[in-house]
C-alpha cells in the first residue's frame, strides 16, 4: 500500500520526502515485487525504481548494484516468532501440539516467506553463502523454536535418543507434507492451504501422541480428526508429561 501511494504521488508530479529508513524499506518491498515477477536474472534496477516511484539514482544511493539489493532483500526476511510454551498440564495435549505446529507451519507458508524461498532457491548456486544463511535463519531456527516450546522434562526430549530436533523435523515435515512445494510451484489460495494444513496437522498431532503413548493406538488416517472407535477397548492416549 505504501509503495502504491508513493507511485501515485510520483505520477501526480509530487515527490514525497521519506526518511531514509522508510525509503530503504520501500525499495526492498519494490524489489521483492519485481524479483518475484521477473526473477532475479531478468529484473532491472530501473524496474525497481519505477515500482517505488523513485529515480535510479536514489536506488543506487542505498544499494550499489542489483546483487547488493538482492542480498539485502533476503536478509530482511521475517523471523519466525517463538510459539508459547506447550502446557503439558493443560489436559489438552493434542490441542497444544496442534497449536505449535500450526503457528510454525503457517509462517513457512506465508506469502512473503514463500516468495523469498523461491528467490533463494533460484539463486542458490550463484550465492551459496546467502542460501546457507537463509536456511539457518529460517529452517534451522524453526526447528529450534519447536523444541524450545517444549518444557525441559517433556517426553519429546527423551525419544529418538534425546534428539528433539530430529523429532521436531519429522513432525513439522509431516504437517507440511507437499504443501510448501505446492505453494512454491502452483497458484494455491490461502484458504485452500490453510484448510489442508489444518487437516494434516490433525493427523500429525495424532501420530505424535500415539507414538509417545507407545504405539498402543492405531491411527485413523481416513479421518484426520477422528476419535478411537467406540468399540475399541484400548485406552485413549495420555496427556504429554
Amino acid at each position: 500500500m505504501a509503495i502504491r501511494n508513493m507511485m501515485n504521488a510520483s505520477h501526480a508530479g509530487r515527490r514525497p520526502v521519506w526518511p531514509d529508513r522508510e525509503r530503504r524499506e520501500m525499495i526492498l518491498r519494490g524489489a521483492e515485487q519485481v524479483f518475484d515477477l521477473r526473477g532475479y536474472g531478468d529484473a532491472t534496477m530501473e524496474e525497481v525504481a519505477h515500482v517505488c516511484g523513485m529515480s535510479k539514482k536514489t536506488i543506487y544511493k542505498f544499494f550499489p548494484d542489483k546483487a547488493a539489493l538482492f542480498n539485502a532483500l533476503v536478509d530482511s526476511h521475517d523471523q519466525p516468532k517463538a510459539p508459547a510454551t506447550v502446557v503439558a498440564e493443560s489436559g489438552d495435549a493434542r490441542g497444544e501440539i496442534k497449536r505449535v505446529l500450526f503457528e510454525l507451519a503457517s509462517f513457512i507458508l506465508s506469502e512473503r516467506q514463500i516468495n523469498l524461498v523461491r528467490l533463494v532457491i533460484a539463486e542458490a548456486r550463484k550465492t551459496p553463502a546467502l542460501a546457507e544463511r537463509f536456511h539457518g535463519e529460517s529452517v534451522d531456527r524453526m526447528l529450534s523454536l519447536f523444541v524450545a516450546s517444549l518444557p525441559p522434562d517433556h517426553v519429546m526430549r527423551r525419544i529418538a535418543g534425546g534428539d528433539a530436533l530430529l523429532v521436531a523435523d519429522m513432525f513439522l515435515g509431516a504437517a507440511l507434507g507437499p504443501l510448501q512445494m505446492r505453494a512454491l510451484m502452483l497458484k494455491v489460495s490461502r484458504e485452500e492451504l490453510e484448510r489442508e494444513l489444518k487437516a494434516r496437522i490433525d493427523v500429525a498431532a495424532d501420530l505424535l501422541l500415539r507414538t509417545l503413548d507407545g504405539g498402543r493406538y492405531p491411527v485413523e488416517l481416513s479421518n484426520a480428526s477422528s476419535s478411537p472407535s467406540p468399540n475399541s477397548d484400548r485406552e485413549p492416549p495420555k496427556p504429554l508429561s
